[in-house]
């Protein structure tokens, strides 16, 4: 990989863009399984291999920490976090739950300026499904989820919502790019928005609730070996 890309000289005054190219590398691994849940980040090895200081190593990993993606462990480093698939659903759960609550609330409380907003984002949205870019995409399907909690005035639903996105992070990412279904995602924000409009409490929360638990779905599309272990606990019990 060329370090003049993702990498660029401490001479150059981007220390920053270090660790955020470093970031990237490591969410991505932790995404596509090159690092594995409970696996040590070596810093040494990582900076020595790119030939940088050990510095946007651990910068990048903070930020990681901060995402919910990795663990600290007071003299032994950061960890991949290591989270069960079935407390993965089972936050799933309670996520779908509360966008169902802020439906009803938001039938009666959004304003035109606030599903303006909406609408500009899922536009936004659309043109990143268009140009293949599902980074850009994920980042604004979390603004888009985010905003809707926000716009409730709700400050302990939102709170607890950004904490349950932040736990599942990774699972998310991982769902929309891995799954290829950024489209269908899309689409179901297009749905939102449609009931949002025509203010029924109750068409609001079930579409919101299905749209959380079809991001469980695709999320199961990905680990078809985890999904029938768990299939076999589940027996098992």
């Amino acid at each position: 990989m060329p370090t003049t890309e993702l990498y660029p000289s401490p001479e150059s005054g981007a220390a920053q863009s270090i660790a955020t190219g470093i970031y990237r590398e490591l969410e991505t691994m932790i995404i596509e399984g090159a690092l594995a849940p409970g696996d040590r980040i070596n810093e040494k090895s990582f900076a020595d291999q790119r030939g940088i200081s050990r510095g946007p190593i651990r910068e990048a990993c903070r930020r990681l920490e901060e995402a919910g993606l990795v663990e600290f462990k007071v003299n032994r480093g950061f960890f991949v976090r290591v989270l069960d698939l079935r407390e993965v659903l089972e936050i799933y759960d309670v996520r779908a739950a509360l966008f169902a609550h802020a439906g009803r609330i938001l039938a009666r409380r959004i304003t035109g300026d606030q599903l303006a907003e909406l609408t500009a984002l899922h536009e936004e949205m659309e043109a990143a499904v268009e140009a293949r870019e599902a980074d850009s995409f994920y980042t604004l399907n979390r603004r888009f989820h985010s905003s809707i909690m926000a716009f409730t005035r709700n400050g302990h639903l939102a709170d607890i919502y950004e904490g349950l996105d932040r736990e599942l992070h990774i699972w998310r990412k991982r769902a929309l790019i891995l799954d290829g279904n950024v489209r269908a995602s899309s689409a179901e924000h297009g749905l939102i928005l449609e009931v949002l409009r025509n203010g029924n409490p109750s068409r609001i929360a079930q579409v919101l609730r299905d749209h959380s638990l079809a991001g469980r779905n695709r999320l199961l599309r990905t680990m078809p070996e985890q999904v029938a272990k768990l299939q076999t606990d589940w027996d098992d019990d």
